[in-house]
């Protein structure tokens, strides 16, 4: 990734290309951020063979936008410059309380991560998770906790099978102590996991599409 790529990229996104297809000729981006009409064209055709831009040639003008992977690369530039500008000894993240599968009842049951919860962690969690769905610069501060190293939980096996690691943070929503758990091998989410020893929806009154703030321990 070349920084003139996230110029670039930035440059589509003010236009609204995170969202949806924006009309842009070459040179309308090359005035947009400074070069010939040939050299962006040459970075757009960059972009799409790196999957970070998609183009639509169906009409007579040329439609570009983001890619889910041109995203997530802004929102990392953005988390970085939230470390730079913002970040403190505790960040503030807020998502839309979401219903789960049921699979982290299963896993806050293995007794090799409540033993690790307690000794780290000072609580053995209810058994369940709390999810909440990251929109917007959430997002990039989701990035934020996947690049700092947490309170590590080590993988262990169990009955013939193999339970991954994780890192937490130690965190609060509202009144109520709880902690962040990231699973250390995993695809990108959205969906940030939230463990405590009360049951998060009775101890604050929530239920599915309300908003829910935590202030985490870095």
């Amino acid at each position: 990734m070349k920084p003139y790529h996230v110029e670039t990229l930035k440059a589509i996104a003010l236009l609204g290309g995170m969202k949806e297809y924006v009309n842009l000729s070459s040179g309308e981006l090359g005035k947009l951020i400074g070069v010939s009409q040939q050299s962006a064209s040459q970075r757009i055709l960059e972009l799409i063979r790196d999957g970070l831009v998609a183009r639509d040639l169906a009409t007579r003008r040329q439609r570009i936008r983001l890619t889910p992977r041109g995203g997530e690369v802004l929102r990392k530039e953005y988390a970085d410059y939230q470390r730079v500008f913002e970040l403190r000894e505790a960040l503030t993240i807020a998502g839309t309380l979401t219903s789960g599968l049921g699979e982290g009842a299963f896993y806050m049951r293995q007794k090799g991560y409540r033993e690790q919860f307690r000794k780290k962690l000072w609580f053995e969690p209810y058994e369940g998770t709390l999810n909440l769905k990251m929109n917007g610069p959430d997002l990039a501060k989701m990035q934020i906790l996947q690049d700092s190293p947490g309170i590590e939980i080590t993988g262990f096996e169990a009955g013939g099978r193999t339970f991954g690691g994780a890192k937490c943070f130690l965190a609060t929503a509202g009144h109520v102590d709880c902690a962040v758990i990231m699973p250390i091998r995993t695809h990108h989410t959205e969906v940030l996991e939230v463990i405590s020893k009360h049951y998060l929806r009775n101890a604050l009154g929530i239920k599915d599409g309300d908003i829910v703030e935590l202030s985490v321990t870095l």
